[in-house]
């Protein structure tokens, strides 16, 4: 900065430059720095390196649900429109192209403004806003003109706003692809949304700055628990337009949305993109121009004016009154004391008590987000509240459960702010003060699925045993993700990092709340068996992340440090599910294509699974270059037919055991269809007795001995060790074998157990898939 150093202001353009370029540079350093990716090629002085993560791969796997969730959302929302709104073609299921009718480009007017209205709200909800710090406090101490400065500050924000690019980017990519523009859609969606975010950077930038230049701390940390409220509500009424039945009122308002607020912004914004020819696309895009250039020119008058008497934020420090207050009032907040918890639990208390914003989210947020979910998606719409079923009640007793724990139990870490190094300093090991924190929370969270299931017996007026088990399974839920919001918090929550929207890595956030929605699953299956399978996953998923989370409990406060990688029960658990959930995709995929599941349907489906849930975590094992990676022939140093003749002997035992078990259910009548069917499958090609006796037990036992086994034998006996992963094996099987592949599992472990190379499992479990189907070919010759 030459005019800097020369003392003298900086010039127009280059201010407004180097402020952007800060703030960009900024902004890609914090979104990079998830993935440990330096920005640029540059050289200069060595930096201390950060942790190593994989969190590309959490990124990419949560970042691809998103989008394909918002892409929906915003495609379903103009198909309802289209159809709600065009009686004579809107009919169909697809979405219109084209020119649209003038209803429904004024129904999409009100839908980007009300999008516009969640990109300011949203923006103004973050945690930002209650910091004591004030930056523009420091910025104006540059040589820098104010306009020049305030300029830039709305331009920063207009690209550093990732709530207004989420909601707004799918809206106008997909009406630039719907009124003709195809794969340059992206880019015109782009262009068409820019001005909005601009127009949401300037309302932002005027609020706020009006709000600290006026409101005292508390006002201000009250304000924004208000305005996360709002601004959750505004974000699910906008959500309702895209769910397959849209609320009546919603539609009704689109109906009538006036013709003049179409020239609004938003409004100029979607008839731009849906304009007939060139020319009017230009002349709408001068008009969009013209009224955004007159809302920032009137807003840097504005923001001009709120600044003439100077930038001292009455935020940036509590008055008088209150710190004596405060004074006169600690001694009697130390002898009134809480009589319940541990010391450690009663802090936390306190501290949820003084943090009125953090209240509010713990406390009231999740029920305004599970009951505004439930109404805007029109789940109770037209029936009475004696008629929702036990599940639906299950399911809202468990979401808010859920919320609450994301809320509180995950963001632990975060409510120690920067004095988390004290916590290192008591005698007392971290883990367990996390463990007290987490059964706190686990008690918090119950009392929203007990409140909710006690109302639902009043109003049902009876309590039946399909309601009582739906308690149980959310009962049993709720500790189980009090520990895993608490291990996940441990990894996404930086309680040192200065910058606010740093503090959490949401990636983690959606992956917990992938995992909580997983079990949910647990609640509307249909087999028992699928619950319990749900139910034990969750479990082993809570212990082995909780495993991990106490390896990265003695580097949290080193920068650069991070445990070793090595494998992790929960590598093990993580793809056991993984596996689950890809074998139930694939075969529900040949269950709508042939309304028929044959054997080698099931074959298929268990390779598929297994193949994708190897390749990946090889993947992920390969690039953060773990160590004690299992391999097929060990590295103990173990003579090869040793581990061969413990394979050996491990499958003789398992068949006898498998074969037996077959055998006694045929004496005694209770050999299931299924079974007879799986075995008809099988026996119509060779590929299928060769995948099952070659493909599995490759992936499996990667996977179950490996991973899971190895895993948990850094924590646990042998023994323990060897029964938990073959539960976990067992349950990830139909029912009807679960009892001889737990036998396998058994096995399987004790012959890794013994020899340290996965070739030993593997050779047993080849033998005990041949032993079972030649004996399942035999019974139906």
């Amino acid at each position: 900065m030459t005019e800097a150093s020369a003392g003298g202001a900086a010039s127009g353009g280059r201010a407004v430059w180097l402020l952007t370029h800060l703030r960009l540079q900024r902004l890609a350093n914090l979104m990079l720095l998830a993935y440990n990716r330096p920005l640029g090629g540059r050289r200069g002085r060595p930096a201390t390196p950060g942790k190593k993560r994989n969190r590309w791969v959490i990124g990419g796997v949560v970042g691809f649900f998103m989008l394909f969730a918002y892409g929906n959302l915003t495609r379903q929302s103009i198909i309802n429109l289209h159809r709600a709104l065009d009686p004579i073609h809107g009919t169909r299921f697809a979405a219109p192209s084209g020119a649209l009718s003038d209803a429904l480009l004024r129904a999409l007017g009100m839908e980007w403004s009300l999008l516009l209205l969640v990109a300011i709200l949203g923006a103004l909800a973050t945690r930002e806003l209650s910091q004591p710090d004030w930056d523009l406090e420091w910025l104006v101490t540059l040589p820098i003109k104010m306009p020049l400065l305030l300029f830039s500050r709305v331009m920063e924000r207009t690209i550093a706003n990732p709530i207004g690019l989420l909601t707004l980017l799918p809206a106008g990519t997909l009406l630039a692809w719907v009124s003709g523009y195809r794969w340059s859609a992206v880019l015109i969606g782009t262009i068409a949304v820019a001005p909005l975010l601009l127009l949401a950077a300037v309302f932002r930038t005027l609020v706020d700055t009006g709000l600290r230049m006026s409101l005292a701390p508390s006002q201000l940390r009250n304000l924004q628990a208000v305005l996360s409220i709002a601004s959750i509500l505004l974000l699910y009424l906008v959500i309702s337009l895209g769910i397959p039945s849209p609320l009546a009122f919603v539609l009704n308002w689109t109906r009538h949305f006036p013709a003049w607020a179409c020239w609004l912004p938003p409004g100029v914004a979607v008839q731009m993109l849906n304009a007939p020819n060139l020319s009017t696309s230009l002349e709408l895009a001068a008009l969009l121009a013209a009224e955004v250039g007159v809302a920032l020119w009137l807003g840097l008058v504005l923001l001009t004016y709120q600044l003439r008497n100077g930038v001292v934020a009455a935020s940036s420090r509590e008055s008088g009154r209150t710190i004596a207050r405060m004074r006169v009032d600690a001694p009697a907040a130390r002898t009134s004391g809480m009589p319940l918890g541990t010391v450690v639990q009663r802090r936390e208390l306190r501290l949820l008590s003084r943090d009125r914003s953090f209240l509010v989210q713990t406390l009231v947020l999740p029920v305004v987000i599970v009951f505004s979910q439930i109404i805007f998606q029109g789940r109770l719409h037209s029936s009475s509240l004696a008629g929702v079923s036990n599940a639906t009640v299950a399911s809202i007793a468990f979401g808010i459960a859920a919320y609450t724990l994301m809320m509180s139990a995950f963001q632990t870490l975060n409510s120690e702010g920067g004095a988390l190094w004290l916590l290192f300093t008591i005698p007392r090991s971290l883990e367990s003060i996390l463990r007290e924190k987490a059964r706190l929370w686990s008690v918090l969270a119950l009392a929203y699925p007990l409140a909710v299931f006690f109302f639902a017996m009043i109003i049902k007026q009876h309590a039946d045993l399909e309601l009582i088990g739906f308690a149980a399974i959310v009962l049993l839920g709720v500790p189980i993700y009090a520990v895993i919001a608490v291990a996940l918090g441990v990894f996404g929550c930086d309680p040192l990092a200065q910058e606010v929207r740093t503090k959490l890595r949401p990636t983690y956030v959606y992956l917990y709340m992938m995992l909580a929605g997983l079990y949910t699953y647990a609640i509307f299956a249909s087999e028992w068996w699928q619950k319990i399978v749900l139910i034990v996953l969750s479990a082993a998923l809570s212990l082995a992340l909780w495993q991990k989370a106490r390896d990265e409990l003695p580097y949290l406060l080193d920068p650069a440090a991070s445990p070793p990688a090595r494998v992790s029960a929960s590598d093990g658990v993580i793809a056991a599910m993984m596996f689950f959930v890809v074998q139930g995709i694939t075969l529900a995929i040949f269950m709508a294509a042939s309304h028929h599941l044959s054997g080698q349907a099931v074959i298929t489906a268990y390779t598929v699974a297994g193949a994708a849930t190897f390749s990946l975590i090889r993947l992920v094992y390969w690039r953060s270059k773990t160590q004690g990676i299992p391999t097929i022939f060990g590295n103990t140093g173990m003579a090869l037919g040793e581990g061969v003749a413990w394979g050996l002997a491990a499958g003789v035992v398992a068949s006898i055991a498998g074969v037996t078990y077959i055998y006694s259910l045929q004496r005694l009548d209770l050999l299931q269809d299924v079974m007879r069917e799986s075995a008809k499958g099988l026996s119509a090609g060779v590929w299928l007795p060769l995948l099952a006796v070659t493909a599995a037990p490759i992936f499996e036992d990667f996977i179950f001995r490996g991973l899971i086994f190895g895993g948990l034998r850094r924590s646990l006996g042998a023994w323990p060790a060897i029964a938990v992963s073959a539960a976990v094996f067992a349950i990830v099987h139909p029912p009807a074998s679960m009892i001889p592949v737990f036998g396998l599992g058994l096995c399987t472990a004790f012959a890794f157990e013994r020899t340290k190379m996965l070739l030993s499992p593997m050779i047993a479990h080849a033998i005990y898939n041949a032993a079972v189907l030649a004996y399942q070919i035999r019974l139906l010759s």
